[in-house]
């Protein structure tokens, strides 16, 4: 039986037991900071005692020689849950950086690296805010050197934005078990260490084999320990095949070819999918390996897996009630509102056709088809109109998948593609409502763009949201960039230019921002007219791995830089390239 617990007190169910624990040093295999609110952080580390569970204790201080301690609290990491822990330290101040380790509890002598995260500033708090984004860290591009320097960029928090890690093979690293619903418990519990194991190879160094092991960077830590984090889910973490849409029933299991008859299109009653133990099974993975403030304990094997932190009240909708809560919103200061949204838990199934491929006709204009459940949906709505009653100039929202047309390459887990009634609907009431300045945040498509949005008015007429839009980035390392051979300014100008006409053949906006309201200091590196007539490619990039900077100024204005490197192959484990400005712009609001 899965037990689903509103409460945060088991965010570690073992606090505390540290000075009963006994063994050889500690050792620290990563830490992390998350899930920021402007008083308190979720702190976290996977550590080992001897290969048992390390008691540890957490230190937060406002310098990096810790002597100026703030905060401290203790607990002990859980075999259960990949020996890690999560924390939550409270009564930090409002718009604060401060500087964090782990320390043995037994021999403080031993600590982990020093991490960095802020708080973040009240609406009444004028300070610029600086954030990045990217996702997509796929195994086969370990160790990840697109990130290596994003310390230098300081900034107040990154938001990791879906497929975290990858299921499938590389080099060196097995992929995951190829499993549906049917599985046994013992096949989950498997699974669990195999996601596990993925989640630890993208920490890791990793040698010229792909092994684990060698010298120069360790995978993602050099981000873990750059900033806090706001993570998101997406399919890769979910294995990618019938457990990948949380909505979808739960019979709905994998096969030589996944249904594609039209009665699995919507599911108003359930089961559903997000209740089962495979999905939760795959949940605790993500949950347990990332900062998140929700957790799942237990096993699969056991049948005691309970979800704790937030979770979703919602008696009159089985489809999200009693469900991991992983959407929220945060202030960030006067000009800034975060809103993290769940794109993976609520969905309904992909559509698809035979032979196997995305369905992306009719079927999904279907208006009871739903991304975010109604639930969601209702509050993502009620928030966005609340930060413009506010007067909060900036709406950034975070979805794990694009929002934005993309021609004859769209492909049925976007939202035009397999959601678009509503997505329509979403769009038409930001429009209709006067909400102003909501900035989309993307990542899954493998390429950087930024993007008008275009919807249907009621009388059916095409019009598009005059200053909301949105940016896509990335990736950290995955496929489709590596495709491109020629770097060259041409080539991708040349690229950017056929993406744009397939866009705009069905009734698409063009690709990039030309022509909005406060745009200035357009730049694309090799691009001669992009400060003075701006096109495609000077909002497009597809050849290289990415994440992307945003600063909003104390008088509102919001600056948007892309940082990169060329793409390599695969499977080639590069560990020292250099990144790049590749483009980027300033809005006025």
């Amino acid at each position: 039986m899965i037990r689903l617990s509103p409460t945060t007190a088991g965010i570690s169910l073992v606090l505390c037991l540290w000075s009963a624990l006994a063994g050889a040093e500690v050792r620290f295999h990563g830490v992390a900071a998350g899930d920021m609110t402007a008083t308190d952080v979720i702190l976290w580390t996977r550590a080992e005692d001897d290969g048992d569970a390390a008691g540890v204790t957490a230190q937060v201080a406002t310098d990096p020689s810790f002597a100026s301690l703030v905060a401290s609290a203790s607990g002990a990491t859980v075999p259960t849950n990949n020996n890690t822990l999560k924390l939550a330290i409270g009564g930090l101040t409002t718009g604060q950086t401060y500087y964090y380790r782990f320390v043995d509890a037994a021999a403080p002598a031993t600590t982990s690296a020093v991490g960095r995260f802020t708080t973040a500033p009240t609406a009444s708090q004028s300070r610029p805010v600086r954030f990045g984004f990217s996702g997509d860290a796929d195994g086969m591009w370990r160790p990840f050197p697109s990130i290596a320097t994003i310390a230098e960029r300081r900034l107040d928090f990154f938001i990791f934005l879906g497929d975290t890690i990858y299921e499938t093979k590389s080099d060196g690293s097995p992929a995951t078990p190829r499993l549906t619903q049917a599985d046994s418990a013992a096949a989950w519990q498997g699974a669990l260490a195999a996601y596990n194991r993925k989640y630890n190879e993208n920490i890791q160094r990793v040698g010229p084999d792909g092994t684990p092991g060698g010298d120069g960077q360790a995978g993602m830590t050099p981000l873990f320990l750059a900033t806090g984090l706001y993570v998101l889910l997406d399919n890769h973490e979910l294995g990618n095949r019938s457990l990948q849409a949380g909505g979808a029933p739960a019979a709905l299991v994998e096969s030589a070819a996944l249904p594609t008859q039209s009665q699995f299109d919507i599911n108003p009653t359930g089961p559903f999918n997000n209740q089962t133990t495979g999905f939760l099974t795959l949940l605790k993975a993500f949950y347990n390996n990332l900062p998140s403030r929700v957790d799942i304990v237990g096993t699969p094997a056991g049948g005691d897996l309970a979800v704790t932190g937030p979770t979703v009240a919602a008696p009159d909708d089985p489809r999200s009630h009693g469900t991991p809560r992983h959407f929220f919103a945060q202030q960030w200061g006067p000009h800034a509102v975060y809103i993290q949204t769940d794109n993976r838990s609520y969905r309904d199934a992909r559509l698809w056709q035979k032979p196997l491929a995305d369905d992306t006709g009719p079927r999904a204009d279907n208006p009871d088809r739903t991304m975010l459940g109604r639930t969601q949906l209702a509050w993502l709505k009620q928030t966005l109109r609340a930060a413009q009653a506010a007067g909060t100039t900036w709406k950034f929202v975070a979805i794990s998948s694009p929002i934005d047309q993309s021609g004859d390459r769209q492909d049925g887990k976007s939202w035009y593609g397999g959601y678009r009634a509503e997505r329509n609907d979403l769009l038409r009431f930001i429009a209709e409502e006067g909400i102003r300045h909501v900035v989309f945040l993307a990542t899954d498509d493998h390429y950087s763009r930024a993007a008008r949005l275009r919807y249907a008015a009621p009388d059916g007429t095409l019009r598009d949201l005059p200053d909301s839009f949105l940016l896509v980035t990335g990736p950290i390392g995955a496929g489709g960039p590596d495709q491109v051979t020629d770097h060259g300014f041409p080539a991708i100008r040349q690229m950017a230019a056929e993406w744009d006409r397939s866009i705009t053949a069905v009734g698409g906006p063009p690709i990039g921002l030309a022509g909005m309201a406060g745009l200035r200091d357009v730049f694309r590196e090799g691009s001669p007219d992009a400060a003075t007539n701006p096109s495609a490619v000077d909002f497009f990039s597809a050849d290289t791995f990415a994440y992307t900077v945003l600063e909003v100024a104390p008088d509102g204005i919001l600056t948007v830089q892309t940082w990169g490197l060329d793409s390599y192959a695969r499977n080639t484990f590069r560990k020292q390239l250099p990144v790049r400005a590749l483009m980027g712009f300033t809005l006025a609001p």
